[in-house]
Order: structure tokens, then C-alpha cells, then sequence
């Protein structure tokens, strides 16, 4: 019941700082980020980040992004696949050697150095998404680049994790990198059957089954399904999300109530829940004893991303403004980039001593990109 009782708290909160962004015309999801600090361990301490949280939270960043699959369109995703590539490479290559010459500077060894670099590669949308979704562009061609290359990205970041904790442990074999490329060949063939005509088949049954929302429950299983898949093959449980929403949308059988019922769903209660959670265990007792590493895995961190997947979008043919939106896009770290930290925590790559200065600079590269993302439309509107 205790949790109960913060859930209300929360999802009440959600109102009222969603209603003061919207009116200062912010995105909502900057004040709901904000309110994730301020509950959790940073201020005032009232909401721990614990079992409950995580699957609320993990429900929703998964609601989220199979979402996003929903409104996307698959042609423009396959007319932006070279783009999306070139986005999601130079969009890792900068951040990559930002962070690692930051880190050697600060005294830190070759070897964690390397593994900071890393996290700091990672980019997850799921931040932008919502962003995207609330100025109605995630279906333009910026957006959907960035959704592209976040995929790209994804893929990219989890084999340069997969062969460097495995190098730097010494548990790195051939075989297991090439048993990995298979699950992943595999998922890839998957996805193919299931939105040709798995997921088809399925829809279609749902509109014989005499039940409440069956439609929207078949699609729900769909997500979840995917969603489990791509993380047994140690991709991300999102990527899974992602593009079972994006099968599902492409079904004859769909329509917009599925949508619209998801979006109930997720942001009556799960997806608030994934946004706070990013703030809660934000602690401000190491920020002045590392203030200048962390303003600088920041600056670098935004930089990078914004720089290096910019370029990308430049030398796909996109002009100056579009480039813009598209690094702006691609700034946001957050769950993606925690996770990572976490595995090279428990791997020991990451030592204690700077794991909240790397875990304080995602939080805030986490906070600060959606004003990036809102600045950059704004000057590029469609």
C-alpha cells in the first residue's frame, strides 16, 4: 500500500508540473524529469527507486516507444536508412573520443576511461519521442531519422559493450561474438516473419474474438512478445517495442482506436512513472567534489551528439536546420546509457569513485536535451 499511496503522489505531481510546462509552453516531460530530482534522492528523498518502480518504469519506456513504432511510417523509415546509418555512426564516433580524452585528462586509467567513453555513446529517444510526439514531428523526415539512427544506435552501443567487457574481463571469444551476430540475425529474420504474417494473422483473429478490447489486447501482446525477444538476444527490450509497433501499424487490421487506447494506457500511469524514475537516484553529494568532470562529461556528452550525428545528417543531404533537429534529437542518453553504467559497475570497469560523477552527467544530459530538441524545431518549424 505504501507504494500505492507514492503512485498517487506521483501521478498527481505529473498534473500539476505537465500543466506549468505546458503553460510556459515547455515540453512536459522536462517538468516531469525535474520532479523525478526532487522526490528522489537529490532533494527531498520521498520516493526510492526499487523493484516497483523499475517495472512501472520499464512498462512505460516500453509503452513509449512501442508507440512511437505506431506512428511511424515504414517508407520513410527505408528511404532514410543510409541517413539514419551515417547519423547513428558519427553520432558515436565524437562522443566516443570527446568523453575518452576528457577522461584521460582527469587522471582517469586507459582501461575505465574507455568503458566511460562507451556509455556516453549511447543515445535513447525515448526522451526525444515524447518531445517529437508533442510538437507533432515525429512523422516528419528529421524525426524519423532520428528514430532510424536510435536503432542503428542501439545496435552499435551493445556490440561495443558486448566485445569490450568481455576484452577488458578477459571472457572474449570469437565464438561468443559470433553466436551473438546470430541471435541478432535471427531476431532480424523474426521480425521480418511476424510483420508479414504473423502479426497480420493475428490482428485479424482479434477482430473475431468477442471481448473487450481485443484488438488492442492482441497488440499489447504483440509489444511485450518483442519486447522480451529483443532482450533474451541482448538487444534492447525498446528495440523490440519498437518494431513490433511499427508491424503492427503496417496490419490492414489496424486502426487508430488501438492507438489511442494504448496512449490511455501508457500515460494515465506507466510512461509518467519512466520519466520520474530517471531523476530519483540523482545525489548532489559528489557534484561538488567532481563539478568539473561532470560539467565536462556533460558539455562533451552534448556536444558530441549534437556535432557528430549533426554531421551525419549534413552529409546524407540534410540542410543545416534539419541537422539541427537531427543532433538535437540524438542528445538524450538516459535509460540506455544507465544501463550500461550499471553492467560495468557490477563488472567492476566502472569504480566507484567516479560512478556518480558518469551517472550525475547522463541525468543532466538527460534533463537539458529536450530544450535542445524544442529550440531546434523552433527554428525549423514544418
Amino acid at each position: 500500500m505504501e507504494f500505492i499511496t507514492l503512485l498517487a503522489l506521483m501521478l498527481f505531481l505529473t498534473l500539476v508540473v505537465s500543466h506549468i510546462f505546458n503553460k510556459l509552453n515547455l515540453p512536459a516531460v522536462i517538468g516531469q524529469l525535474i520532479l523525478g530530482v526532487i522526490l528522489g534522492k537529490g532533494v527531498l528523498n520521498i520516493v526510492k527507486y526499487n523493484s516497483d518502480v523499475d517495472l512501472f518504469a520499464e512498462i512505460g519506456v516500453i509503452l513509449l516507444m512501442f508507440l512511437a513504432g505506431l506512428e511511424s511510417n515504414l517508407k520513410l523509415l527505408r528511404k532514410h536508412l543510409l541517413p539514419s546509418i551515417n547519423v547513428a555512426i558519427f553520432g558515436v564516433i565524437l562522443p566516443v573520443a570527446l568523453t575518452l580524452l576528457t577522461a584521460i585528462l582527469f587522471g582517469i586509467n586507459l582501461r575505465e576511461s574507455v568503458f566511460i567513453s562507451v556509455v556516453f555513446a549511447a543515445t535513447s529517444v525515448s526522451i526525444s519521442v515524447e518531445v517529437l510526439k508533442s510538437l507533432n514531428y515525429l512523422s516528419s523526415a528529421s524525426g524519423t531519422v532520428i528514430l532510424g539512427a536510435a536503432v542503428v544506435d542501439d545496435i552499435l552501443a551493445i556490440s561495443i559493450l558486448s566485445i569490450m567487457s568481455g576484452t577488458l574481463t578477459g571472457d572474449f571469444s570469437a565464438r561468443k561474438l559470433i553466436l551473438l551476430l546470430g541471435l541478432w540475425i535471427l531476431f532480424g529474420i523474426l521480425v521480418v516473419v511476424l510483420h508479414k504474417w504473423v502479426v497480420p494473422q493475428l490482428m485479424h483473429l482479434s477482430e473475431y474474438v468477442e471481448a473487450t478490447h481485443a484488438t488492442t489486447i492482441f497488440a499489447l501482446v504483440i509489444c511485450f512478445v518483442m519486447a522480451y525477444i529483443a532482450d533474451e538476444v541482448q538487444l534492447d527490450a525498446v528495440l523490440g517495442a519498437f518494431v513490433a509497433g511499427i508491424a503492427v501499424s503496417n496490419s490492414e487490421y489496424y486502426n487508430e482506436k488501438i492507438s489511442r487506447n494504448i496512449e490511455t494506457i501508457g500515460y494515465s500511469i506507466f510512461i509518467p512513472i519512466f520519466f520520474i524514475s530517471i531523476g530519483l537516484n540523482l545525489e548532489f553529494s559528489s557534484f561538488i567534489q567532481d563539478f568539473w568532470l561532470i560539467l565536462l562529461f556533460t558539455v562533451t556528452g552534448i556536444i558530441g551528439k549534437l556535432i557528430g550525428a549533426g554531421f551525419g545528417a549534413q552529409i546524407s543531404g540534410f540542410d543545416l536546420k534539419d541537422s539541427y533537429v537531427i543532433g538535437s534529437g540524438m542528445i538524450s542518453r538516459g535509460e540506455m546509457a544507465l544501463i550500461i553504467a550499471q553492467i560495468g559497475f557490477g563488472a567492476k570497469l566502472l569504480s566507484e569513485e567516479y560512478y556518480s560523477a558518469v551517472i550525475i552527467s547522463v541525468i543532466l544530459i538527460t534533463i537539458i536535451s529536450p530544450f535542445f530538441l524544442k529550440h531546434s524545431i523552433s527554428k525549423n518549424p514544418l
